[in-house]
């Protein structure tokens, strides 16, 4: 374990350590918080809608197939019924349309305008279609631009020079288009009253939380905590036994909403958000919950025979795997987990439509795009994040590929040090706690503190399914602190002996206090 230089800390400490993360923050509140003009294109567009609406045009949304479109259809679905003016929502099916705004997608759609929402970058023939059926093509997405752009009118925080902010997630160019709109037509809508859908896709696509992303989250979090929608007051009933923050919303809300678009179909997650009806709101959810287990049990198995493959393989410098029986909808989930298992770039395919599909997950510093980008020539598509993104390709092409993705170089960034300092269990109190809980959200870009404790392991006992996890008590100078560790079976060996961990607060909601989330334990030497 990491001990050098390790401070012992209180909680005043803590205090100015985590205010020092936010000290050059130009955006902390709302008011901070940049004008739509300052995304480019985003006046036009708010002005050619504003048009199509006073000449009764038939507009589509179209969104994508995971948290974010879903959430960025919702958002704007909601807007439109308060102009009213009405429109259509269209989330791609990822099995049947694949992803994004496609030719088969415009084909079949009757309309005078489209609107992408957190889609449409890549969509160079899409584009070319729709201009040549007379279709208006308004794209708005946050995905990383490649050299050639389709021939439509775009909003995307990358591609505006005056926007502070580039990584923010589709739902929050969206909710900006809205903002546009409201100035355009001169509403009076609140925006704020969408930050709890926002908060959402903000987690969900693992936006940094820091600038934008903070202020609009922990602001969505209050109207969520508050929200009169009926999903999401379905959905915190559900988690009651959870404190409603990002980890909440990242381990449990995101992965039920996602499942729809991972199994079967994204319009079901839309379906649950939008629901006003008190009755059927039970049966979406159940049907969202019975979907999730069984999402959670094919990416087991995939995981593990993914695994099992790639033990001839730990040599390579990247994790690129193939089957044609694997699910196409939680590959991400698999690429995910073997990147974090092996500390490699993943690739994880699947054959779709005589085609090979998949997803890609990297290492903090590994840019996924620009990896993809220098292999292009044996690919038909790719598009993404720098930490993930999706890919297609021939089957005749999969060797081909491989071999020249493994000539790829990359550096892997080493985070910065997560571990803050040694705590005392006396300086584990409600105190502390109320300190780390006016600095979340907690996630990527904001680390939750973690701390190394040195103490007596005075008692363990297993729980779970299969005894997975351990429950325990630490004494340290007559001071006692209940812990957890998932997923590890502490050795009897280790009981009444002095142990070292690392260990970040969370809240037991059974006890009503603080306790220990365990991440590493060993014996002290």
């Amino acid at each position: 374990m990491q001990k050098d230089n390790l401070k012992s800390l209180n909680k005043e400490e803590i205090l100015e350590i985590l205010k020092s993360r936010f000290a050059n923050e130009k955006i902390q509140t709302l008011k901070d918080l940049p004008k739509p003009n300052t995304l480019d294109n985003l006046e036009q567009m708010a002005q050619k809608i504003h048009k199509a609406i006073l000449e009764n045009k038939k507009i589509v949304i179209l969104g994508d197939y995971d948290v974010d479109g879903v959430v960025s259809c919702a958002i704007v679905s909601e807007f439109f019924a308060l102009i009213p003016y009405e429109i259509s929502i269209v989330i791609p099916n990822r099995f049947s349309d694949g992803y994004g705004i496609s030719e088969k997608i415009v084909e079949r759609l009757e309309c005078d305008m489209i609107i992408t929402v957190d889609n449409g970058i890549s969509a160079l023939s899409a584009a070319s279609l729709c201009k040549a059926r007379g279709i208006e093509l308004l794209i708005t997405d946050h995905h990383t631009p490649k050299d050639e752009l389709p021939d439509a009118l775009i909003v995307n925080p990358k591609l505006s020079p005056n926007f502070p902010q580039k990584e923010i997630c589709g739902a929050n160019v969206a909710w900006y288009l809205c903002a546009a709109l409201k100035q355009q037509m001169g509403l009076n809508i609140d925006l704020s009253q969408f930050l709890d859908f926002l908060s959402l896709a903000i987690i969900s696509d693992v936006m940094p939380l820091s600038g934008i992303n903070r202020v609009l989250f922990k602001k969505g979090l209050e109207v969520f905590k508050n929200t009169k929608r009926l999903s999401l007051q379905v959905l915190k009933e559900n988690f009651r036994n959870y404190s409603l923050n990002a980890e909440t919303y990242a381990f449990y809300l995101s992965p039920l909403l996602n499942c729809a678009g991972r199994m079967r179909d994204a319009k079901e997650a839309y379906d649950f958000l939008a629901q006003k009806d008190s009755t059927k709101i039970y049966e979406n959810l159940f049907s969202l919950v019975e979907l999730n287990k069984e999402r959670k049990a094919m990416q087991e198995e995939i995981y593990k025979k993914a695994s099992e493959y790639f033990s001839d393989e730990v040599h390579l410098p990247f994790v690129c795997l193939y089957d044609p029986f694997w699910h196409e909808g939680v590959l991400g989930i698999v690429s995910a987990r073997m990147c974090e298992e092996f500390l490699k770039p993943a690739i994880i395919l699947t054959k779709s439509d005589g085609v090979l599909k998949g997803s890609m997950r990297a290492p903090y510093g590994v840019d996924c795009v620009g990896i993809l980008e220098t292999c292009k020539e044996y690919l038909k598509g790719y598009g993404g994040h720098s930490g993930a993104a999706g890919l297609s390709l021939e089957v005749k092409d999969f060797m081909d590929f491989k071999n020249a993705l493994m000539q790829v170089p990359y550096q892997i960034e080493i985070k910065q040090n997560e571990v803050m300092g040694r705590l005392h269990l006396r300086e584990v109190s409600r105190g502390l706690w109320s300190i780390l809980e006016d600095f979340e959200p907690f996630g990527e870009g904001n680390p939750k503190p973690k701390f190394l404790i040195e103490a007596r392991l005075k008692s363990v006992r297993y729980f779970g399914e299969g005894n997975l996890h351990s429950s325990l008590v630490l004494e340290e100078e007559g001071e006692t602190c209940k812990g957890i560790m998932f997923f590890n079976v502490i050795k009897e060996e280790f009981l009444g002996k002095n142990i070292e961990c690392i260990a970040s607060l969370s809240w037991d909601n059974f006890n009503k206090e603080p306790s220990l989330r365990i991440e590493k334990i060993e014996m002290k030497i």
